[in-house]
């Protein structure tokens, strides 16, 4: 708790909407379609799985300088975020601004593409351009926007696009900052698409979360930007703020490399803490944004998890994931769902988690099967939980 933490721009870059055009994004969410198909990226012929979520390449492309498919979809993503706080029109940069990303891939897919075209060259290992590390997307939209103030890379697996946000909505809370700009960006590359399938952890066709049918997980890509502002620089600048990010914990289940742990007690943990950052109870929650990654073991430990943190809300509350349209984005995946967590409060409406059609009866809460539902949704959560027991929730509220 501290100074009131407004949202007052909202980016997201989607393999929906490469163009960045957010409501063609929230359509195609709210009508339970899926992204998900043939790999495209990169030649699969030789894995079991061959499918992912994947953003047209020339769309994200066009109008860019840079030729990395994360940076194209990062600069896309930030320069609609800062338009829509109305910082790009406002003529000049906010007061003590700076940027939090976070990423688990960085630039691997550009990276991977220079080797290849290198492979016949002369003897020796190629140099891997210095463009392609994981603080280069933070360096490049830093530059871009002649942001001084903290410019930070954030990496915490599965959740770095929460936990970017909620360290945004920290440092801002404390006063240390007037605006920042978090969220988080991925795309899809060979290295973790081999990873992810030498764990069995990617299904053949269809991302199905909470079904009883489920079968992996689907490889995702792309980026979200929140601009995270002071109230006194909102009011000051004439912004409209989305709503706002009241609390926000991070959490470790402390307990294995891959595996979460089977009892959701890090997740469990992690939503307690936001709730209590934000002076609310588990009965004000009006809409849950789960992770919800189509993995047995994921989803079983979230429904656990949600249970314990919720206590009897859990079960009269809607909750949906948004991986069995987008696949999982890695470190832009929190970013996105806080972005969904916004726009269900904008319009009163809660997305599907797309293909669930036979729940599983050890996921016996209420995941919003089938379409699109009317909810008023004054207060929301997202909540991430990634490889290493990194655990993040965010709880988001409308502006009073």
């Amino acid at each position: 708790m501290g100074e009131p933490v407004l949202v007052t721009g909202m980016g997201v870059v989607t393999p929906f909407n490469p163009d960045g055009d957010r409501e063609r994004f929230w359509r195609a969410l709210c009508a339970g379609e899926t992204a998900v198909g043939a790999v495209r990226s990169f030649d699969a012929s030789a894995y079991a799985c061959r499918v992912a979520a994947e953003a047209d390449r020339e769309l994200l492309r066009a109008g860019h300088a840079a030729d990395d498919p994360a940076l194209c979809m990062a600069e896309r993503a930030f320069e609609r975020a800062l338009e829509d706080a109305g910082i790009a029109r406002g003529g000049g940069t906010p007061r003590r601004a700076g940027l939090i990303v976070g990423t688990v891939l960085g630039g691997t897919a550009s990276g991977e593409r220079y080797l290849r075209a290198q492979a016949h060259a002369a003897a020796g290992a190629p140099d891997t351009p210095a463009q392609y590390p994981l603080r280069a997307a933070a360096h490049a939209l830093a530059e871009k926007a002649g942001f001084t103030g903290p410019v930070l890379t954030v990496s915490t697996a599965c959740a770095s696009g929460t936990d970017a946000i909620g360290l945004a909505y920290r440092r801002i809370a404390s006063g240390a900052a007037d605006v920042l700009v978090a969220g988080g960006v991925d795309a899809v590359c060979e290295l973790s698409f081999s990873g992810f399938c030498a764990l069995r952890a990617l299904t053949a066709d269809r991302v199905r979360p909470f079904s009883r049918n489920r079968t992996g997980l689907a490889l995702g890509e792309g980026a979200t930007f929140l601009v995270l502002e002071r109230e006194d620089s909102a009011t000051q600048r004439g912004a409209m703020p989305l709503g706002r990010v009241a609390g926000y914990a991070a959490r470790s289940d402390a307990f294995h490399l891959t595996a979460p742990h089977r009892d959701g007690r890090g997740l469990a943990a992690a939503v307690t803490g936001a709730l209590e950052d934000a002076g609310v109870r588990a009965d004000q929650i009006d809409y849950v944004s789960a992770h919800g990654t189509g993995t047995p073991y994921n989803d079983r430990m979230e429904t656990l998890a949600l249970k314990a943190a919720l206590g009897a809300r859990a079960r009269r509350v809607p909750i949906s994931s948004v991986k069995g349209a987008l696949g999982h984005a890695f470190g832009a995946a929190g970013a996105i769902e806080a972005a969904v967590c916004l726009l269900a409060i904008r319009d009163g409406v809660v997305p599907p988690t797309a293909n669930l059609e036979e729940p599983d009866p050890e996921c016996d809460l209420d995941f919003v099967p089938g379409c699109a539902r009317r909810v008023a949704v004054r207060t929301a959560l997202t909540v991430s939980a990634g490889f290493g027991g990194q655990n993040a929730a965010l709880v988001i509220r409308v502006c009073p």
